[in-house]
């Protein structure tokens, strides 16, 4: 049995780990969102220059007016990018709330299906220094419990999760490299003035 929740807490943490992986793909984050402050204050901008445009808005002050028109259309294009950010925002949020379910539930399911059960059995001096935190919550010595098996199952899901990834990183970089190196540009020669040749372009 032990062999079975070993495996089993393992799948689950991968599964959970995977799902993350494609949620973030399919819904990415939003980059430096801008605040709920900042929209608040192009807005307070946008206000005070509509009211000083109201009162430019004069033959003798036209130039002025016209100035100020322009930068109040400006700003209110900025302002409206800003709350589309601030909406994209709030479903960012959203995403985090659900990637956090997702690390948090299987996990946690697994941790109270099999609260009490012994995932792996050695001998206490091979656990040494940790025999007593991993027979957490109350296993005799050289048992590992549920819950330090599956915190040790994500923190190794997570570094071949990163090793994958900066692998893949530089398998591109390389490809561009490669690429670069075997397209090479165009080389111009120049022919002198007096010859009456055109330059010669060499691929």
């Amino acid at each position: 049995k032990m062999a079975s929740v070993a495996v089993g807490s393992f799948l689950v943490v991968l599964v959970g780990k995977l799902l993350v992986l494609v949620l973030e793909r399919l819904w990415p984050s939003i980059v430096r969102p801008p605040g709920v402050q900042t929209v608040l204050t192009l807005a307070e901008e946008v206000k005070d220059l509509r009211q000083r445009h109201s009162e430019l808005n004069h033959p003798d002050t036209f130039v002025q007016a016209s100035k100020t028109k322009r930068k109040l259309i400006a700003l209110e294009v900025q302002l409206e990018r800003a709350k589309k950010d601030a909406t994209l925002v709030s479903h960012s949020h959203n995403k985090n709330f659900l990637v956090a379910v997702l690390k948090a539930l299987g996990p946690g399911l697994v941790v109270v299906s099999w609260w009490n059960e012994e995932v792996v059995q050695l001998s206490p001096s091979v656990l040494w220094p940790l025999a007593r935190p991993l027979a957490f919550p109350a296993h005799k010595l050289g048992v590992v419990g549920v819950l330090p098996w599956v915190f040790i199952c994500q923190q190794c899901v997570d570094r071949v999760v990163d090793l994958c990834s900066s692998a893949a990183q530089a398998a591109d970089q390389l490809k561009a490299s490669w690429n670069s190196f075997s397209t090479p540009g165009k080389v111009q020669v120049d022919v002198k003035p007096d010859s009456g040749a055109a330059p010669v372009t060499h691929e």
